[in-house]
């Protein structure tokens, strides 16, 4: 058995059923049989032509090698991030007293202590910043951008960090993050230096996803928010920014697509629910902002106000939260 496959092989023990049967659907195969019989089927890819023939597939239909283990590695790192499909229902049903802590608690476990970085890198080592909250490392030099860089200078890290999936928790109280389909990702620049900035993203969605967010307290919101952003639990978007979802163009904010957004202001991440379908979807976001920024998708549930009326919020939270806002009454 080839390197692939035998990697593979290693990722499939992993799966149920509904994994495995999500991998088929990727790739046109039946989905029918016991759970061998499909991880079999899916390993027949991997091997040689003979077995492709014997599933029924000519050589002129059958998919790349290279198109079998990225279908494997993406609904593999989806179940490292949010866990298999039915744990969206699960987390839903927590209750409605459900706090930051819990919160974060289940992302560190879900995440791990070396993963999270913007550029993607399984094992984070050199200068790193270490998340308050989920004690998530992030390379420094990826998530620690100054406004005005200085060439041979690095940045110095805050007293207080948070990475941005802790930085979205906390950002919207009417929202609760239950699964994250695209993890952040860097707008980059097309020549490394100059705008405009563009980011293209596939990412696939779950049977049981898609059925999750038919229900009306659940949908699927893109996010973006500025790196280093003086405020730093909101949204925020570039400048303007161009949005597609399967081709559909999505618009970001209210407000006039060249305004800036004010230290007071705050943005909202659209809902893109009815442009996603069940199995792979193509996000693009363009934009000519400079600026550093990171963008995602979560899929997200609803608060009423009574929800968030009753959150428990700590006296230091409260005490906190007054002196920015006093602050910004001050700028």
């Amino acid at each position: 058995m080839g390197d692939l496959a035998s990697t593979c092989k290693d990722k499939l023990a992993y799966f149920r059923i509904k994994e495995l049967k999500d991998v088929l659907i990727h790739l046109s195969l039946p989905k029918h049989g016991k759970k061998q019989e499909l991880v079999d089927r899916i390993l027949a890819l991997l091997s040689d032509d003979q077995a492709q023939w014997h599933l029924g597939r000519g050589r002129k239909n059958a998919p790349s090698k290279e198109a079998v283990v990225k279908i494997v590695d993406d609904i593999y790192r989806k179940m490292q991030v949010h866990g298999p499909p039915d744990l969206v229902v699960s987390q839903s049903q927590l209750p409605v007293t459900t706090d930051f802590n819990r919160i974060i608690k289940a992302k560190k476990e879900q995440l791990g202590p070396d993963s999270g970085c913007l550029c993607g890198q399984s094992f984070v080592l050199g200068n790193v910043v270490k998340c308050d909250d989920c004690q998530v490392q992030q390379h420094m030099d990826c998530v620690l951008i100054p406004e005005k860089p200085a060439v041979g200078v690095r940045p110095e890290a805050p007293e207080h960090y948070y990475c941005q999936l802790c930085r979205l928790i906390r950002a919207d109280p009417y929202w609760i993050t239950i699964g994250n389909p695209l993890l952040p990702v860097r707008l980059i620049t097309n020549d490394g230096m100059n705008v405009p900035q563009s980011v293209d993203r596939t990412f696939l969605l779950t049977r049981a996803e898609r059925e999750t967010v038919q229900r009306v307290e659940y949908d699927i919101q893109v996010w973006c928010m500025l790196l280093n952003d003086k405020v730093q639990f909101r949204m925020h978007w570039p400048q303007n920014a161009d949005l597609q979802v399967n081709g559909i163009q999505v618009r970001v904010v209210p407000r006039p697509s060249t305004q800036l957004l004010g230290i007071n202001g705050r943005d909202d991440g659209p809902v893109i629910t009815t442009f996603c379908r069940e199995g792979q979807n193509k996000i693009v976001l363009t934009s000519d902002d400079a600026r550093p920024f990171c963008f995602g998708i979560r899929i997200a549930k609803r608060r009423t106000v009574d929800q968030v009326f009753f959150l428990p919020f700590t006296y230091l939270a409260i005490v906190v939260n007054c002196r920015r806002c006093k602050l910004f009454w001050l700028v």
